[in-house]
């Protein structure tokens, strides 16, 4: 056996005959103090199993492994607060020791460990109850730090569009599992003072993801609650709200770039929005109904379209057949984009100021016909229409 085995094997008897059956988060504890990895930790408990000092049941009714309890009586974080109305009242365990918060992250360190060293081989007994044990502690961690998550979610409540103070929760949960497992008790500060960066980075990134649907970068979205938070503030202290202006100013920046994110948090107005007290037609209908085109406006302008084109046959019949190439041409009846003087010019072998006169004249000549300019009123209100 190696010596630092036996180091490790020789302080747990002497901890047993203090202590009595010993638990095996102890064991894991004071393991993981004298550095050792997790499958000399599997060879520890083997002996211990051996020497009878081992314990193999989890603490007594109503604790965790390790001793740490887990009623939900009243506590330090009692009160009358929102917390109390989340579900299972798991916002009133107490706070943990600056001891327990150690211990609990040692075993969690463990049991990551542990589950690196048994990825791609055979797994002991040992170290795979290392790797549970490791999961129960981060569960008791989080158990015990929820209260943080409910606070800070709170806090980013007002920012947070559709989403409602549970879904906010939930995201800082997610936030202190990540710290838990990130958690290093050899650092010496509070596992609360670790955790908030992560719950703060899991909520904000949350509401920036599903809160609304148009998506903001995480950068725009912390700029803007920085500019709702100053606007609030600025309204407290002066009864009114702020001008862009006044905004810019005290965030020392640029009006046009305050105005610009505001702009982004305006509110999106939804098709299926009611438009009428019984409900019947919402908003969507009126803007569909007011971008399709009815079938019968379609044959209408078409109809209206070639009677224009025969009247205007009928006009230029027997003239020059340039001038009907020149209408054509120019305003695109022939199905094709509109042409240039100058185009038009090279086609028929003249000069542009030619080809002008020809149209002023032509135009002339139209413009005297009444039905044709009564036609060509009514075909310019449909399409304005």
């Amino acid at each position: 056996m190696e010596d630092v085995i036996e180091a490790c094997v020789e302080a747990l008897m002497e901890d047993s005959e203090r202590l009595g059956r010993l638990e095996r988060a102890h064991v894991v504890q004071v393991a993981s103090r004298r550095g050792i990895d997790p499958q000399q930790v599997g060879r520890v408990i083997t002996v211990l199993r051996e020497y009878g000092v081992l314990s193999e049941e989890p603490g007594g009714e109503g604790a965790d492994r390790g001793g740490i309890r887990t009623d939900t009586g009243p506590t330090a974080s009692s009160g009358d607060n929102q917390s109390d109305a989340y579900p299972g009242r798991i916002g009133r365990h107490r706070i943990l020791t600056a001891e327990e918060e150690v211990a609990l992250g040692r075993r969690i360190q463990m049991g990551l460990r542990a589950a690196e060293s048994a990825e791609g081989g055979e797994v002991s007994d040992e170290v795979a109850e290392l790797v549970r044990d490791g999961e129960a502690a981060r569960r008791v961690l989080v158990r015990h730090n929820v209260r943080l998550a409910i606070d800070i979610a709170r806090r980013y409540l007002p920012s947070a569009g559709d989403l409602e103070l549970d879904d906010l929760i939930q995201d800082g949960v997610l936030g202190l599992n990540r710290a838990a497992e990130k958690f290093d008790p050899t650092r010496g500060y509070k596992f609360s003072t670790y955790a908030s960066w992560w719950v703060r980075q899991s909520v904000s990134r949350a509401i920036a993801n599903t809160s609304s649907a148009v998506r903001l970068p995480v950068h725009v979205r912390d700029d803007l609650r920085r500019v709702q938070q100053y606007a609030r503030r600025f309204e407290e202290r002066n009864g009114r709200s702020a001008t862009v202006a006044e905004l810019a100013e005290g965030l020392s920046e640029k009006p046009e770039e305050i105005q610009a994110l505001l702009d982004y948090s305006a509110p999106i107005i939804h098709l299926d929005v009611p438009v009428d007290e019984e409900g019947g037609a919402t908003l969507g209908d009126l803007v569909l109904a007011a971008k399709v085109e009815r079938p019968e406006d379609e044959i209408i302008r078409g109809l209206l379209k070639e009677q224009i084109l025969t009247t205007i046959s009928t006009l230029l019949d027997g003239t020059d057949p340039r001038l009907a190439r020149l209408l054509e041409g120019r305003f695109g009846l022939d199905g094709e984009d509109p042409m240039t003087l100058d185009a038009l010019g090279k086609e028929f072998g003249c000069t542009r100021e030619w080809v002008r006169q020809l149209e002023k004249k032509l135009l002339e000549r139209l413009r005297d016909n009444c039905r044709l300019r009564q036609l060509t009123l009514e075909f310019l209100a449909m399409e304005a229409a």
